[in-house]
């Protein structure tokens, strides 16, 4: 009895709930520098989501984004439905004590995803990260 204890002890000590770990935050804030020309090529927007070194999170992770969509039952009225869709990647380039500064990944299928009002990412949306079984 005394063993099991030791180990329950260890397992919770070791487990992320006891570390304070999360594995999904949202996006935060959204940013572009401005560019001098309309020669200059425009730069990339960046992310602020709130997870940080306190979650666990290290620069080069990559964390996918999704958006809840309301869908409305117009046939009979019912309550709303919440449509989860998966926006895209982005790729953690700063990583802060409870914030960190990521960027997006190329290779987005527009075409794949639901008619959005909004198609690129914005304020609000849900990211999680890669690692773990939450996603799946």
């Amino acid at each position: 009895m005394r063993t099991f204890l030791l180990i329950l002890l260890f397992v919770l000590i070791q487990s992320p709930f006891a570390s304070g770990a999360r594995g999904s935050g949202s996006i935060i804030q959204v940013q572009r520098k401005i560019r001098m020309t309309d020669a200059d090529p425009l730069p990339p927007k960046e992310y602020f989501i709130d997870l940080g070194e306190r979650d666990g999170l290290q620069a080069g992770e990559s964390l996918e984004v999704y958006r809840q969509i309301p869908v409305i039952n117009g046939q009979s009225g019912a309550p709303w439905h919440v449509l989860r869709v998966k926006i895209g990647e982005l790729r953690v380039d700063y990583v802060g004590e409870t914030s960190s500064l990521a960027r997006e990944v190329d290779g987005r299928d527009l075409a794949s995803l639901p008619p959005l009002e909004y198609q690129t990412f914005m304020l609000g949306d849900e990211v999680f990260r890669r690692t773990g079984l939450q996603n799946k």
